[in-house]
């Protein structure tokens, strides 16, 4: 019998308030820890990827969203030199409530605003991708990937 594979699906997350986005400060024992991130995770067994999203920002941050504030902004098929493949869904969401807060201190140390496009210079190239498809409206891309 043939194996599968399976490529980890993730939620990349653009909260934008004034134009900036919210960028948290990876830490801890996990990959990119020292970088620039946007609020992100794993889909898990049975849940879409809307709602993967809404449950993330309420883990990492403590924010109540609507699934129908959540609006997709681009894919991504990251295959980074340093990691294996990834398809990352990324999501921009304008509407929540409450303040984000380091919900996770273990795996988050830091929280900015930042303009998409003055990005700091330590930023996860996963996560400087889905900012550029959110801003140049494209809806897919394959870093990483030769050109075949």
């Amino acid at each position: 019998m043939r194996e599968e594979h399976r490529t980890p699906v993730d939620v990349l997350l653009l909260l934008v308030r004034d134009e900036r986005i919210l960028l948290t400060l990876r830490a801890g024992d996990i990959y990119g820890s020292g970088w620039w991130a946007l609020p992100s995770g794993r889909i898990e067994p049975n849940e879409d990827v809307v709602s993967a999203a809404v449950r993330e920002l309420d883990e990492e941050l403590g924010l109540t969203v609507a699934a129908r504030d959540v609006t997709f902004a681009g894919v991504t098929h990251a295959l980074p030199p340093d990691s294996e493949a990834r398809l990352g869904f990324g999501f921009a969401v304008r509407r929540w409530q409450g303040e984000p807060t380091i919900r996770e201190p273990d795996v988050c140390a830091g929280l900015c605003w930042r303009s998409p496009t003055d990005l700091p210079d330590r930023t996860l190239p996963y996560t400087r991708e889905i900012v550029r498809l959110h801003l140049t409206g494209e809806a897919f891309s394959r870093p990483g990937w030769p050109d075949r």
